[in-house]
């Protein structure tokens, strides 16, 4: 029995021993040429991509994304080109220059401290003493070859960087950001986050923030949950994650943008439909130039008699029609000129909506208050066209990642009546 905790005490001993060596070996440098050699490495990375950076700015820890290309010069000079409303009146900027360095403060700390145009911008604290709060001053948190990841050292925002291809010139690179954010955010698109199994939405992200909230509920802007997000040339790249995901850039893959444990997409056509009118407070407006020949007939009628009971004005027509959210009912505003020949004259009638499996079920209910009674009464035309837009539809659409660039309506029980739609958020 003694043997057994003799070899015991000596098998302790000896990976006790280990680690002790290995602690040794681990901390065997002081903590100046430690530092050093963080800094050293810092240095020797930014200066290495012979076509600088593609860094993402979030001015502060609740601000959109900024793109700046950054190239850290070996004589420490630093060449910065922008565009964008904040810095450069949204012109691109290729020449706002001035020096950096790497310098140790508790760790390495990149710093702009000559001013920068372009990023001095951000944290100037203006009249208010504050400014957007942007820094000049980063706390380098994460640097290799692929991929730097820095934080404000006043304010605390992230910030990342990543190496820019060889042969991307400014200005292609800003066309293709500015064409990804068109496809991506325009008109107030609404994604569906989808991790593990469960299901968010994210909201306006034309702003540059999502907001994050429920799937089905509008979210309360007094304690909304927002995610500040900058848009790449191949997808976006977040300030800081989701919830208590990991996932901070997220690649455009087809339809989805896609990320290690989550993925962005909007809903399918008829769900996206509703949503976009009943969540984002969005209208679906119908193209009258390209639409079906009953309707067509039916627009053409409502037109032939505006022009005979407004024989002065020449243009008299209908001019659009849109579906929105009404406080019951969705709303189809006719928009008109009538005696005027510019200004159009809006009336309101109200639809029943109803999603229903994969089609979308729409009614005519009636006009929406006294006025639009008095119109439907002048003109009893309304009518027949107001009819031909009801019916069971299933729906298609354009680009599936932004459905607001177009949609297509088409009767399930009659393929002749279609209609095409694009969206926008009032």
């Amino acid at each position: 029995m003694k043997a057994k905790y003799l070899f015991i005490a000596i098998a302790l001993v000896s990976v006790l021993g280990a680690c002790s060596r290995e602690e040794e070996n681990l901390f065997d440098k002081s903590a100046a040429e430690r530092a050093q050699y963080a800094m050293d490495n810092a240095n020797a990375v930014l200066v290495a991509p012979a076509n600088g950076w593609e860094m993402l700015y979030f001015a502060n820890p609740a601000s959109r994304g900024y793109n700046v290309l950054v190239n850290f010069g070996k004589n420490g000079r630093l060449i910065a080109t922008a565009k964008n409303g904040t810095t450069t009146g949204g012109v691109l900027r290729t020449d706002s220059s001035s020096t950096w360095m790497v310098k140790n403060d508790y760790g390495p700390i990149l710093t702009m401290d000559t001013y920068n145009e372009v990023f001095h911008a951000w944290s100037d604290p203006r009249d208010d003493g504050e400014g957007l709060q942007g820094d000049y001053e980063f706390l380098i948190l994460h640097a290799d070859a692929n991929f730097v990841k820095l934080k404000g050292k006043k304010y605390g925002a992230y910030y990342y960087l990543y190496p820019l291809e060889a042969g991307v010139k400014a200005a292609d690179y800003y066309t293709e950001v500015d064409a990804l954010q068109t496809k991506l955010c325009a008109n107030g698109n609404l994604f569906h986050l989808n991790a593990g199994g469960k299901e968010h939405l994210l909201y306006d992200g034309n702003t540059g923030i999502f907001t994050l909230t429920e799937t089905g509920e509008i979210p309360n802007p007094e304690v909304a949950d927002i995610y500040p997000f900058a848009v790449r040339r191949n997808g976006i790249q977040l300030s800081f994650p989701f919830l208590d995901l990991k996932d901070v850039m997220y690649e455009l893959k087809g339809d989805v943008l896609s990320a290690a444990s989550s993925t962005l997409a909007p809903a399918a056509p008829v769900t996206y439909f509703a949503e976009y009118i009943e969540l984002v407070g969005g209208a679906w407006t119908y193209n009258i130039s390209d639409i079906n020949e009953t309707t067509k007939n039916a627009i053409a009628d409502v037109n032939a008699a505006l022009k005979k009971a407004y024989s002065s004005n020449k243009k008299a027509a209908v001019k659009s029609l849109s579906l929105s959210a009404g406080v019951e009912h969705a709303v189809l505003t006719l928009s008109y000129l009538g005696n005027s020949s510019s200004k159009t004259t809006d009336m309101t009638y109200l639809f029943s909506f109803k999603v229903q499996g994969n089609s979308l079920q729409l009614n005519y209910v009636g006009p929406s208050d006294e006025n639009a009674e008095k119109v439907l009464v002048a003109f009893p035309s309304l009518l027949p066209m107001f009819q031909s837009l009801c019916g069971s539809f299933a729906i298609t659409t354009e680009s599936a990642i932004n459905p607001t660039a177009g949609v297509k309506m088409t009767e399930n029980s009659n393929s002749a009546k279609w209609f095409n739609l694009t969206g926008k958020q009032q």
